[in-house]
């Protein structure tokens, strides 16, 4: 304690008769002499030996209350990581939303592109497509979904579109199709059952 009441003290004198010596100082001018920009040096040097001083003083006080904003930020870019991996994948445009051969989109996968750029939130309107086996394949995949996009509405901004190596985890639109229908084809009728005949006995 007393080192650092003796170092606020000099600061205090410092700054003090500093007054006196910046208005004598004009180095960046060049209208002065060695002596005054000597004075000037050891004026600035002293000030900067002060503030250090001041702003290390403050910081233990404040500690650690300094370093919490930084920490929480470091965990919940943990969880912005997360979230943009799960659009990356919601917004995915796999093998099967395209044609082999062609890479032209299905009907699959004009739907999904649909979706993406029109109820996706606007800040999510970002399109990704599967890797191809080539990186022909690739390129045309981009550029039959940004063809596909700019036919569909004027009003429509140029549709973001990336490449990423993430796989799909669909299946073709025709299984999924069987499906349902095969469900709602074997769906029984929404009756009461037949009468058996019995007759019921009150207690």
């Amino acid at each position: 304690m007393k080192n650092i009441a003796l170092a606020l003290l000099m600061c205090s004198l410092v700054i003090s008769a500093g007054s006196v010596i910046a208005q004598e100082c004009a180095c960046n001018s060049g209208q002065c002499s060695p002596m005054s920009c000597q004075s000037c040096g050891t004026y600035q040097q002293n000030h900067g030996f002060c503030w250090r001083m001041e702003a290390g003083y403050h910081s233990n006080n404040m500690w650690p209350a300094q370093y919490i904003p930084t920490s929480r930020c470091y965990v919940n870019s943990a969880y912005t990581a997360m979230i943009n991996n799960g659009w990356r994948r919601q917004n995915l445009l796999g093998d099967y939303h395209f044609e082999p051969g062609t890479n032209n989109l299905t009907s699959a996968g004009k739907l999904k592109a649909k979706w993406i750029l029109t109820q996706a939130p606007e800040e999510r309107r970002q399109i990704f497509v599967q890797r191809g086996h080539t990186q022909e394949d690739t390129t045309a995949r981009i550029a039959a979904v940004q063809s596909w996009a700019g036919h569909q509405s004027p009003t429509l901004e140029p549709a973001m579109v990336n490449d990423t190596h993430i796989v799909s985890e669909g299946r073709t639109a025709a299984s999924v199709d069987h499906v349902f229908v095969g469900f709602q084809t074997n769906q029984p009728a929404p009756v009461l059952p037949p009468d058996s005949g019995g007759t019921t006995t009150a207690n």
